[in-house]
């Protein structure tokens, strides 16, 4: 048996109990790989509709006809106002969040602690192409023991109040790479805001199945203890229910006078998959999630962002514009990437005689191929019994963070 289910960031999981593909599989769980398995389970999905729905064939055939061409991307803050109009419906929060929730994603983005992500059509026009976007942060343990032990609903718009408050739930960087070396971190889903929220419309289908390939490309590497997300709508909350994921509270059924007017759609369920519940092995796509490796080479947080820039096929001047840095201080990056991981993975580099410029290229594949199977290397750890020393006090309020951070802050263009 299979199933094909939303992931706590509204991205696609697979819960895979099927011996014939244990065999297509070979031990490799790229995102390429378990994208696949991904679409291989969104048809099948699809083919059970029934006939009249959106997804059952013949139905929207101009939406079948094709591919979209879609991508994933980091997010900036040109992309904010247009997210806040792809919230999900079922999202609730005071008037002083609504007005101030573009702000606060502006400091989320100058976080390490947080996966903010954009799912875009290239063949439409800003900032209407943008039809997906994903939210995540790292959080204390208290914050979400409080909300695991006594469940309450609209868990997003509480965070973003703790934030308005002054009182960042928010992990810092010292805290992330700490914990992530050790106990491992507890993960919030905000968002996964989407143009169509039909769940079985096949144009929808597409953005998830990116989604999917921006979550694993995010979230691989860390050691996660805790994944949490609340979900609003019944057809949500089966896709994390088949996927293996655990219902924390249904708020309508604990509370049906609460919800009494909320339409069906936009009553929220709140879920959670811990790294208990899950067994380590290579058939199961979310186990390397809770079950990383430790990093070797132990990169740098600029380094990082760098070679994070490079896997999404940005060049050295536009990573340099998103972190605000100047062309040559990136160059200055690559060239203690080359250093710190000749020094930790030797025969990893081409032959010291070969041209300069083109052993300059070279080195550059062979640390991007490296990478890209060692995700770990891309996430903060303690190294020696240090954690990184972020240039930033532990709290500030909303609006600070963005001026505050040793980490270039994005530039608009």
């Amino acid at each position: 048996m299979s199933s094909c289910t939303s992931n706590m960031n509204g991205t696609l999981a697979i819960n895979l109990h099927c011996r014939n593909l244990t065999p297509c599989l070979n031990g490799d769980k790229s995102p390429k790989r378990v994208n696949c398995w991904i679409q291989y389970h969104q048809e099948r999905f699809l083919a059970k509709m029934p006939p009249g729905s959106a997804a059952h064939p013949g139905a929207n055939d101009g939406a079948l006809a094709g591919s979209a061409a879609l991508r994933f991307r980091l997010a900036g803050p040109a992309d904010l106002n247009r997210c806040a109009e792809l919230l999900p419906a079922g999202f609730r929060a005071s008037a002083a969040v609504q007005r101030r929730l573009v702000e606060i994603w502006q400091d989320i983005l100058a976080s390490e602690a947080r996966t903010f992500t954009i799912v875009e059509d290239l063949e439409r026009p800003r900032p209407m192409n943008i039809e997906g976007f994903g939210i995540s942060v790292f959080v204390r343990e208290s914050f979400l023991k409080e909300f695991w032990t006594s469940p309450r609903p609209y868990l997003a718009a509480a965070f973003y109040e703790r934030m308005l408050a002054g009182d960042d739930p928010m992990l810092t960087g010292a805290e992330l790479a700490a914990i992530n070396s050790t106990t491992g971190l507890n993960v919030l889903v905000l968002h996964f805001g989407l143009s169509n929220e039909d769940l079985s419309n096949p144009r929808t289908a597409q953005v998830l199945s990116v989604g999917s390939s921006a979550f694993f490309f995010f979230h691989a590497g860390y050691r996660i203890h805790v994944l949490m997300n609340e979900v609003y709508g019944p057809q949500p909350c089966a896709y994390m229910e088949q996927g293996g994921f655990r219902l924390l509270r249904d708020f309508h059924a604990a509370c049906p006078a609460e919800f009494k007017n909320a339409p069906p759609e936009r009553r929220p369920y709140l879920f959670a998959l811990r790294r208990e519940w899950v067994k380590p092995g290579a058939v199961h796509p979310l186990s390397h999630l809770f079950f990383a490796a430790p990093s070797r080479i132990g990169f740098s947080a600029l380094e990082r962002r760098v070679l994070e820039g490079a896997l999404l096929n940005e060049s050295d001047l536009q990573i340099a514009e998103r972190l605000g840095m100047s062309v040559d201080s990136v160059k200055n990056a690559w060239r203690n990437i080359y250093a710190r991981t000749e020094r930790e993975v030797r025969n990893l580099m081409p032959p010291a005689h070969s041209d300069s410029g083109i052993r300059g290229q070279e080195k550059r594949r062979h640390i991007l191929e490296y990478v890209h199977a060692h995700p770990e290397e891309l996430r903060p750890v303690r190294r020696h019994g240090r954690s990184e020393q972020p240039r930033h006090a532990e709290k500030h309020s909303v609006g600070q963070n963005r001026h505050a951070y040793g980490i270039g802050y994005p530039r608009e263009k």
